[in-house]
């Protein structure tokens, strides 16, 4: 008996050591480290997320890194939101209906779009429809098997605000809808990888202006707008805005144009709640117009200006002729046709 207890405690002792050994050594090494966020990220965020594109920002840590895990809706209007490190990420499906006019927005639709005013939206370039402005950036996939999209969405802050940064979140997004579209069974054409990011571009004169603000037809001698801001304009690009400002007092943003196409148009239809967009085809407001125009196998572009409040009754001959200007220029280059303009009376 004595033996039998020997034996059994010579064939114990070295399995505990190595049960010890292997637990140490998941937890500590770099091996260990990596088995442990594959296993996380098996069930986090539905599993959508690409391992080495999120690795980028959480450094395979499991701990602290992913720590936000929500869902939201049902059947085909869920979605989902997440955290990687301090990334908040956002992708579910859109159905199809999205392609009208819809009187509110919700869901991940709501997602979609800029949102700084520090930086103007960019394509992203490589096959990719969607926008990045260094803070948000935003991808759409249409399947081709099935009605609907898939959408994906990543909100960084100022740590990221460099275009080889937004790059790295660009790559994380594009990641992301190349495993959700496996994951909704949804056939698409996704792109390569995401290109250099153009660097932003500083004000320059409006007359020299041969981007998102070419062609405007603001004259030498005009007493209110010295500069303009824009991006290079690109006719794979969900969005389009061009800045136009003065210097004589504080240096402000005047007026804001923009240009947005397919899913993103129907968002902001959605949330512009004055103009009411999807009642007319284009219109005029106090210090705002919108145009539409027709595109093909998507919803209508919509066009808009709108003046900031460091302008005091913008006049509406300024308004519509700026925009029939900026608007001619950019559906053009998307291929899209009808333009309505408003009229100044």
């Amino acid at each position: 008996m004595k033996k039998l207890r020997r034996a059994a405690l010579f064939v114990t002792l070295p399995l505990a050591v190595v049960l010890v050994a292997g637990y140490v050594w998941y937890r500590t090494s770099e091996t260990g480290e990596r088995w442990r966020y594959e296993e996380k990220l098996s069930s986090y965020c539905a599993g959508l997320l690409p391992l080495e594109e999120s690795a980028v920002f959480t450094g395979y840590d499991t701990e602290t890194s992913l720590s936000v895990d929500l869902q939201h809706g049902t059947g085909d209007d869920v979605y989902h939101r997440c955290k990687v490190a301090d990334l908040y990420v956002s992708v579910g499906r859109i159905p199809a209906e999205a392609d009208t006019a819809p009187e509110r927005v919700d869901g991940i639709l709501a997602e979609l779009g800029p949102r700084s005013r520090d930086f103007l939206p960019v394509g992203l370039g490589g096959g990719w429809t969607g926008h990045t402005d260094l803070h948000s950036t935003s991808i759409v996939l249409p399947c081709t098997n099935k009605p609907g999209y898939i959408a994906v969405d990543a909100e960084s802050d100022d740590s990221h605000a460099t275009p080889t940064g937004a790059r790295q979140v660009a790559e994380l997004a594009v990641g992301i809808a190349r495993k959700a579209a496996r994951h909704w069974s949804c056939e698409a054409e996704p792109g390569d990888r995401i290109p250099p990011l153009p660097e932003p571009r500083s004000s320059s004169w409006p007359q020299s202006a041969s981007g998102t603000c070419a062609g405007l037809g603001i004259p030498n001698d005009d007493l209110w707008v010295h500069w303009v801001k824009e991006t290079p304009a690109s006719a794979a690009a969900l969005t389009e805005r061009c800045a136009l400002g003065e210097t004589k007092a504080r240096d402000e943003v005047l007026y804001w144009l923009s240009a947005d196409y397919g899913l993103y148009a129907q968002a902001r239809r959605a949330a512009n709640d004055d103009l009411k967009p999807w009642e007319e085809p284009s219109g005029l407001a106090p210090n705002r117009a919108y145009a539409t125009a027709s595109c093909p196998g998507a919803p209508d572009a919509l066009l808009t200006i709108s003046a900031t409040e460091y302008v005091h009754g913008a006049k509406p001959r300024f308004l519509v002729d700026t925009l029939t200007a900026f608007a001619e220029r950019s559906v053009k280059l998307h291929g899209c046709t009808d333009l309505k303009l408003p009229s100044a009376g």
